[in-house]
């Protein structure tokens, strides 16, 4: 695969003299400094490391992330690669953490007016996807979140615009049987529909990937899998930085009774909602996130209130807070099986404008109250710094 990339790349750099050639590249670097103090049943545990936690840069070190866009006319190639830990293991176990992830390599081409699309290779960038911030999921995936070989088709109808409308080819997301053979329908059975529409009050988007009936002993039983995403765009007509934003994410759909291993995976509906007002001064909102897992009958709920006041374009300071509560109707916990709650203040500097450094603290307390020994009524108490450079281009 990475030698393919290389000559379609190759190919497109060489027909630069004949036809118009768009190169872009673009990228992002985040690594910090941390620091974590946790006090767990009467024991108390620390350590420090390189890492930025925010959520969304990867284990140890930080993350790289860079992306190469090539377009000629109609025609181009898109791939985005991530780097989540920036230095090599010492030990046998370790030596081969550094590897790169490929997070989607793919050549597309217009057609029809630009109202039809083809992309082929390893699908991402999906125009159904769930988004940020909390979630960001695409169906295009294996269940250990590697890119899937597929072909993906989008119709963008000019007498509607906005509109995309569309479905991918894929392999199987996990392993089949052994000895037992892949047929052409099979694609059909992990295929993905979508629909997404952009409107100047709203957009929508929502997809669905449909999984065959048997899966290998090896293999983990995921189910179909669903997400969406949903925006309105009218409050920020009348007032200026606010909005108002949902996505979710649903996987295990269908694999209560699956035939396989049996190791299906547990059903799930994730949901957040948004309320966000950023207008030149503050930056302020809720994000309030709920998860039902309605075969084991397991319900999260988390609502985290932000406010952060902004000074002279440079500087913001201010404080995030949160609970975060875990309960279950079912016969292997309690009715709430956890309850916690942090504060984080949070001082920003805007080095330039692609490029900051963030210093945060969060305070977090909080228990598990559970059926199983191990964390039967376990206390926990976590302090954390983390000071966060994250450059982007």
């Amino acid at each position: 695969m990475n030698k393919f990339i290389i000559v379609l790349i190759t190919v497109f750099l060489a027909s630069g003299s004949a036809f118009p050639l768009d190169i872009e590249l673009t990228g992002e670097i985040k690594t910090g400094l941390f620091f974590e103090e946790r006090e767990h049943d009467g024991t108390t545990y620390s350590h420090a490391r390189i890492h930025n936690n925010d959520g969304d840069s990867g284990s140890s070190e930080g993350r790289l992330r860079i992306g190469f866009n090539l377009q000629m006319e109609d025609f181009g190639i898109r791939t985005r690669f991530d780097q989540h830990n920036f230095s090599r293991g010492t030990s046998v176990n370790d030596r081969n953490i550094t590897k790169v992830v490929i997070d989607y390599a793919y050549a597309y081409g217009y057609l029809f007016d630009r109202q039809f699309k083809i992309s082929a290779g390893l699908l991402g960038e999906s125009p159904w996807g769930s988004g940020g911030p909390e979630i960001f999921r695409e169906l295009e995936y294996t269940v250990n979140n590697d890119p899937i070989t597929g072909l993906r088709f989008e119709w963008m109808p000019n007498f509607l615009p906005g509109l995309n409308l569309g479905f991918v080819f894929n392999r199987d997301d996990d392993s089949m049987p052994a000895g037992a053979k892949e047929y052409f329908g099979d694609m059909f059975m992990e295929s993905v529909v979508g629909i997404a529409y952009e409107h100047d009050f709203f957009a929508l988007s929502f997809a669905y990937r449909f999984d065959r009936d048997v899966d290998s002993p090896a293999a983990v039983v995921t189910g179909s899998k669903l997400v969406y995403r949903v925006e309105e765009r009218i409050l920020g007509k009348l007032l200026p930085g606010m909005s108002i934003s949902a996505n979710g994410y649903g996987e295990g759909l269908n694999a209560e009774g699956r035939k396989g291993s049996g190791r299906s995976t547990p059903g799930f509906l994730q949901n957040w909602l948004y309320i966000h007002y950023d207008p030149d001064f503050c930056s302020a909102g809720i994000n309030a996130g709920y998860r039902d897992g309605f075969i084991l009958n397991e319900q999260k709920f988390e609502f985290n209130p932000f406010f952060y006041y902004k000074l002279f374009g440079l500087f913001s300071v201010g404080l995030m807070a949160g609970i975060e509560i875990g309960f279950n109707n079912g016969k292997s916990f309690d009715d709430i099986f956890y309850n916690f709650w942090f504060i984080e203040p949070q001082v920003n500097i805007n080095i330039s404008s692609n490029f900051y450094a963030a210093l945060l603290y969060r305070y977090t307390e909080g228990s598990y109250e559970t059926e199983n020994a191990k964390f039967r009524n376990k206390d926990q108490t976590t302090h954390w710094f983390n000071l966060r450079l994250c450059y982007t281009f």
